[in-house]
């Protein structure tokens, strides 16, 4: 049975470990040396219009990593035109780098 003092530390701990990282995932876990690769989809009326928005991402892509290998694929699902555009980085810190600054292009 625990005490009541040894409840309220372990609550403490709890928090604090909450309050410092706001996760208790170890980022270890999460990101992979092997996760290089990150696909973007995109969809639109019209293939211009699609590519408009891909290469807004291409460029940017190409700007901060002279290294990176890109690949589009469209395709036409009834009256949209899809795409993916896959981004290979050559180490996952590009990859994740790029990705937050996502929100940003």
């Amino acid at each position: 049975m625990f005490s009541k003092e040894t409840s309220q530390e372990s609550q403490v701990q709890e928090n604090e470990v909450c309050e410092a990282c706001g996760t208790i995932v170890e980022l270890g876990s999460v990101i992979t040396e092997d996760d290089t690769q990150l696909v973007l989809p995109f969809s639109g009326p019209t293939k211009e219009s699609v590519e408009a928005l891909a290469e807004k991402y291409i460029k940017a892509a190409k700007e901060r990593f002279e290294t990176v290998e890109i690949m589009v694929d469209y395709k036409e699902v009834g009256s949209t035109i899809e795409s993916e555009v896959t981004l290979q980085f050559e180490c996952t810190a590009e990859k994740l780098i790029f990705e937050m600054g996502l929100s940003a292009i």
